[in-house]
């Protein structure tokens, strides 16, 4: 006979290391799906950075098996009156608080079944208020890799009644073969992040891998777009598709974010020159 195929539950929180909580999670979930394979994607999204998680989750999902279960515990109003939800999209699960952090999932996807997580009988007792990841997420998430339907956790609900984030949209001017877009997320190595993607630079260029484009961020402006960081010189800035396929502003062997002095929400401007 064959096997059921072993369940991956992958975990992105803002927990860090240094305390008990990430390994609780799997401690949990381990006590009951022992047969699960669990897969830290993040622990460190900067505290409460729902939209960091957001883009995360988003551009890594497709790159598990199908029936995965990606639990998202980034929750600056847990023990409030948000809900907890479960999506199910492109056969794969997404449990989370109802605060945006799967925004872009519903956002990517026309067809997404979204259900309440209400069933109290899979939580632990007592629930603590500050702790849903464990009381309420992890048992949540190894009821599903057991092979339980989406449909046990709650009844189901329309996708739009769900909380959405602002996420920034890069304005396009094709006349002018410039975008305007934003810095979205900051790397471990000072990769500042746009929010613009291949694509978009498709809409000002027939050829979006050419090098003759410019971004200027703060005083600052840099060209031509790079293949690979070691095409700039030790410590030059330069601006690269990353492996999300959105623009990046980086600095070979350093640090763009420190050099530069880019922050989150820096407007950016890229342009065919």
């Amino acid at each position: 006979m064959k096997s059921r195929q072993r369940a991956t539950i992958t975990l992105t929180t803002d927990f860090g290391l240094s305390d008990e909580y990430a390994g609780v999670l799997k401690g949990v979930i381990y006590s009951k799906a022992p047969e699960a394979h669990i897969v830290d994607l993040s622990h460190s999204i900067p505290s409460y950075d729902i939209s960091k998680a957001a883009y995360l989750i988003a551009s890594a999902y497709h790159y598990f098996p199908p029936r995965t279960i990606h639990l998202v515990v980034v929750d600056p109003g847990v023990g409030g009156d948000r809900d907890i939800i479960l999506l199910q999209a492109e056969d794969h699960f997404f449990l989370g608080p109802d605060n945006g952090v799967l925004g872009l999932i519903i956002k990517n996807h026309q067809d997404v079944k979204a259900f309440k997580v209400t069933n109290s009988d899979l939580f632990l007792k007592p629930i603590c208020p500050t702790f849903h990841g464990r009381d309420i997420f992890a048992p949540v998430a190894a009821h599903l890799a057991s092979g339980a339907d989406p449909g046990t956790v709650g009844a189901e609900i329309q996708p739009e009644q769900l909380e959405a984030l602002d996420f920034p949209q890069p304005a396009i001017d094709r006349t002018k073969k410039q975008i305007s877009g934003t810095i979205i997320s900051i790397d471990h190595f000072g990769n500042s992040m746009s929010n613009i993607c291949k694509s978009s630079v498709g809409e000002i260029s027939s050829c979006p891998e050419d090098d003759s484009f410019s971004l200027a961020v703060g005083g600052n402006t840099i060209q031509p777009l790079k293949k690979t960081y070691q095409d700039a010189g030790i410590g030059e800035a330069l601006i690269i598709y990353n492996s999300r396929n959105y623009l990046e502003i980086a600095v070979n062997q350093g640090n763009a974010a420190q050099m530069l002095q880019i922050q989150p929400d820096d407007q950016v401007l890229f342009s065919k020159v």
